[in-house]
């Protein structure tokens, strides 16, 4: 059957990925062997791998969209075979009921934040979330210009870090500047660090997106990710309920 067959061009793509995978040994080294297959899924996923790279926050003004297209695709290659491997006597294996943009969109987004990023996320982010709110804008759009305001009150030390964060002027070492950060009653660096460790269902997709916009998931979201991801709406909205319950209860916990 060619694409001829099929109602559009993503489900076309979405059952040829499927063939393809299908198509492999559940022997993990004949499977990691095949990169005849893990090259024509590369092909036909083309265009979501930029999906990926422009829906990758880098805090780095040096790395482009193609620096991260880039690193999309190498990070992909490290873990193309993973999806729909059931696993053998020495390893569990993964999930095969979720889809390959589900599995693969959170795993490669974050290898290519550990890879680019220059200043670790929580960090950047306590800091630009306190002159965000002296300032009324967001945290992710808080930049360099931002620092000159005559609104803005910081202390020396947070004033230093953040210009050492937006790469201006000098380096610094941001580890010792880490040292004169207050113990503020904030969500703690291991709980974000650690939000992304396992992706196993639509909820864990959906705590993912809203961590990383810091919003919560509007219908327009939906949409755009059922369309993206090839999932059924109704599941994503069922999800994205619960989602919202176990973020919150999770952030109580890191405030307690």
């Amino acid at each position: 059957m060619d694409q001829s067959d099929y109602s559009s061009k993503s489900e076309y793509v979405k059952q040829k990925t499927i063939e393809l995978y299908d198509s492999l040994s559940q022997n993990l080294e004949e499977r990691m062997s095949r990169l005849d297959v893990r090259d024509k899924v590369i092909d036909l996923n083309y265009s979501f791998f930029g999906y990926i790279a422009s829906h990758t926050f880098i805090n780095n003004s040096s790395i482009t969209y193609e620096d991260k297209f880039q690193s999309a695709l190498l990070h992909f290659c490290e873990c193309w075979w993973k999806w729909r491997w059931g696993g053998d006597e020495n390893h569990k294996g993964y999930r095969k009921d979720l889809s390959f943009a589900v599995f693969f969109k959170p795993r490669v987004g974050e290898m290519i934040e550990r890879e680019l990023n220059e200043v670790k996320y929580s960090t950047r982010r306590s800091l630009c979330i306190e002159v965000g709110r002296q300032l009324g804008k967001h945290w992710g759009k808080v930049t360099y210009d931002d620092l000159s305001d005559p609104r803005l009150k910081l202390t020396a030390d947070k004033m230093m870090a953040l210009k050492a964060i937006f790469g201006t002027l000098y380096t610094a070492d941001l580890e010792e500047h880490a040292l004169y950060i207050p113990a503020e009653p904030t969500i703690s660096e291991s709980f974000l660090d650690k939000m992304n460790d396992k992706y196993n269902d639509l909820e864990s997709l959906l705590i993912d997106e809203m961590v990383r916009t810091e919003e919560k998931i509007t219908e327009a979201k939906l949409m755009h990710m059922s369309e993206m991801y090839g999932i059924d709406i109704n599941l994503l909205r069922d999800a994205s309920s619960n989602a919202e319950r176990k973020l919150y209860v999770n952030l109580k916990k890191q405030l307690t």
